[in-house]
């Protein structure tokens, strides 16, 4: 039990918030690096399918997979150490999440420096982001489909955060930032950069809970009344 509450916030900060049709499938590596992770950086990939969105990272305390199913309006929480799954709505229009963005992305400028670079073989544009945190500079490409942002939400007992600045800004924009360099107004540094991108097909067992894994009521643990099935 200790182990799931422990994961929560971890899985619910990646967990997208809304992603269009993409006209890209296959693998994306990403790497993050902020000073208030605890360990430095954190290494995730993302599976895309038409439909289908999959995040999968690794830590000290097991890993973790955040799978959106845009068919079925949903996301699946998997923990593999506990063989578990968790489902929970994705955001829609009205909720406090997508309210955050709106609000989070009125306050943000998207300027075209009118520069280019080449990343791993996509044409990125760079674009520079001002908001209320701090400054970003993000190099898009417009071929592997929208990207909505980080979903903020906190664990149990945690109120969720609104997006950056620089996330909000691209909400609605058929863009993939391939690297992002955040500096906040306090000096820290935020970065995330693609480190591989491999088109390949992908099966549709990816994108759904393991066979064997057992459901977790995420809205009970969210009232504070959950228990994982066998926990203490």
């Amino acid at each position: 039990m200790k182990l799931l509450h422990a994961l929560l916030p971890a899985c619910a900060l990646l967990l997208p918030v809304v992603v269009c049709a993409q006209t890209f499938e296959g693998k994306v590596t990403m790497k993050m690096s902020s000073p208030s992770m605890k360990d430095g950086s954190q290494v995730m990939d993302m599976s895309i399918k038409e439909g289908y969105m999959r995040m999968d990272m690794n830590s000290q305390r097991g890993s973790v997979a955040m799978i959106t199913d845009f068919k079925n309006q949903q996301i699946l929480i998997i923990m593999a150490a506990q063989h578990m799954y968790m489902v929970r709505p994705i955001p829609q229009p009205g909720s406090a999440q997508v309210a955050q963005a709106q609000q989070q992305a009125s306050g943000a400028t998207l300027q075209d420096t009118g520069t280019t670079e080449t990343i791993l073989g996509y044409t990125c544009k760079k674009y520079v982001v001002t908001g209320k945190e701090g400054t970003s500079e993000i190099w898009v490409t417009d071929q592997l489909g929208t990207f909505g942002g980080l979903f903020h939400g906190g664990g149990p007992g945690q109120r969720s955060q609104a997006p950056a600045s620089w996330e909000a800004a691209l909400q609605g924009k058929a863009f993939f930032p391939l690297r992002v360099v955040t500096t906040s107004n306090g000096g820290k540094t935020f970065t995330l950069e693609v480190t591989a991108i491999d088109k390949e097909s992908l099966s549709d067992s990816l994108f759904a809970a393991p066979e064997g894994y057992q459901k977790f009521d995420l809205g009970a643990l969210m009232g504070g009344f959950g228990r994982p099935p066998g926990g203490n």
